[in-house]
């Protein structure tokens, strides 16, 4: 949460999403329906489809996503196909890499700035980073490699639909993306495939009420998909990984790596709000096989909001001390490189000097970037302004969400 949201001090606070009201909400424009490239499913093997279209295919919105479902199939078997060489040449290797001890993850909600953090982080080759590739394409990079990157441009944007940000299959790239191919779905970013559905894919954030045949899908593709990553960088480097909904996995990373380190960044939800807002109209049209209405978007950013938010309280005194920074968008957009030397700082990470020209070259590149020009929105809890009620206890909670303008006269 931000350290100031509209004059008060922030405060840590329990709150829930269990209905939305209010009109206007997200708008859609309904863009890119018939759109093949950007697709986070783009790796998805023909085993894993199969099975998703077994489990799913039954709710899955066949008109007017056939074109699009008909592509992922053919694509699944090519994928299959690539797969082979990893398979048979390393997957030897693979199981017998040992993962570093000390990752270091980065959370934090969507849109929060934890890109361009990622970004930032990534510059230090101490690190194993998961890149676009990797995460696109996790059954195939390691053998492939240039090859496989060189197939699939034509899958690819230069940019992010979201945000514009310089977009190539070297960027750093979320792990969960991976996990969400190899396992056909196992994974809370599938509702950008199935909107409508978005309640069944929520035991998969924290994968407590997950069924064990789940659990175990999960645990096995990730912990693979990291030793490939960590076989390609050498076979001896921590990870550094990003995906927000680990934002609520903090036990179980805990589990896996006791001595991991994490970085915990927050923004304003204001402008959190007008950013998921708009990755929504603008990027999730590229993954839907099911038909999105605002209702059902609004609901998912506020309810994911609020999940992690709760996850992440509850489980922060679990990590030992030492082992965690929190940092707000503000001090990092302001000042990244002293930002960065303070994470290292407090996280006993060595060697900043050596990466900071490294970090200020990255930062010389986004000179000339220019941020969305969001809609601006407020969110409003009975009537009350969301930043007033962070500062409460609310518990059962109605949300109404609107622009920033229709929204002054409740100030009355």
């Amino acid at each position: 949460m931000p350290d100031q949201v509209g004059g008060m001090e922030d405060q840590q606070a329990e709150y829930r999403c269990i209905d939305v009201q209010g009109s206007p909400t997200v708008t859609l424009t309904h863009r890119h329906t018939f759109a093949l490239k950007n697709n986070m499913l783009s790796g998805v093997t023909l085993p894993a489809w199969l099975s998703f279209l077994w489990r799913h295919g039954g709710r899955l919105d066949w008109w007017p996503y056939a074109p699009r479902i008909g592509f992922l199939t053919l694509l699944s078997a090519v994928n299959s196909l690539l797969a082979v060489p990893d398979w048979v040449l390393m997957r030897r290797r693979v199981a017998a890499t040992r993962l570093h001890p000390d990752p270091v993850f980065i959370l934090g909600h969507p849109r929060t700035g934890t890109t361009h953090l990622h970004n930032l982080l990534s510059r230090d080759a101490r690190f194993a980073c998961v890149d676009t590739l990797a995460a696109g394409f996790p059954s195939a990079f390691l053998t492939l490699g240039p090859a496989l990157a060189r197939l699939a441009a034509p899958l690819l944007d230069p940019t992010r639909p979201m945000d514009a940000m310089a977009l190539s299959f070297q960027t750093p790239a979320e792990d969960e993306i991976a996990v969400c191919s190899l396992t056909g779905g196992t994974s809370p970013y599938m509702p950008l495939v199935m909107m409508r559905d978005q309640a069944l894919f929520q035991p998969y954030y924290q994968l407590e009420s997950a069924s064990a045949a789940d659990t175990a899908r999960w645990l096995d593709a990730f912990t693979w998909f990291l030793k490939k990553v960590t076989l390609r960088a050498g076979g001896h480097k921590p990870l550094l990984l990003k995906s927000p909904v680990h934002t609520a996995r903090v036990p179980l990373l805990l589990k896996l790596f006791p001595r991991a380190k994490f970085i915990y960044i927050h923004r304003d939800p204001y402008t959190v709000f007008s950013s998921a807002a708009h990755m929504a109209d603008s990027y999730y049209p590229y993954t839907a096989l099911q038909r999105m209405t605002p209702p059902d978007v609004t609901r998912f950013i506020l309810d994911q909001f609020s999940l992690l938010h709760d996850a992440y309280q509850a489980a922060k005194p679990l990590i030992p001390p030492g082992n965690l920074v929190e940092v707000s968008f503000a001090e990092l957009e302001a000042d990244a490189v002293g930002t960065l030397r303070s994470i290292y700082d407090r996280l006993g990470l060595t060697g900043f000097d050596r990466v900071e020209p490294d970090v200020q070259h990255y930062c010389s590149t986004l000179a000339d970037f220019k941020k969305n020009d969001l809609e601006r929105w407020e969110l409003w809890v009975v009537g009350v302004p969301v930043a007033v009620c962070m500062a409460g206890q609310l518990g059962q909670t109605k949300f109404s969400v609107r622009p920033h303008a229709d929204a002054a006269q409740y100030l009355l």
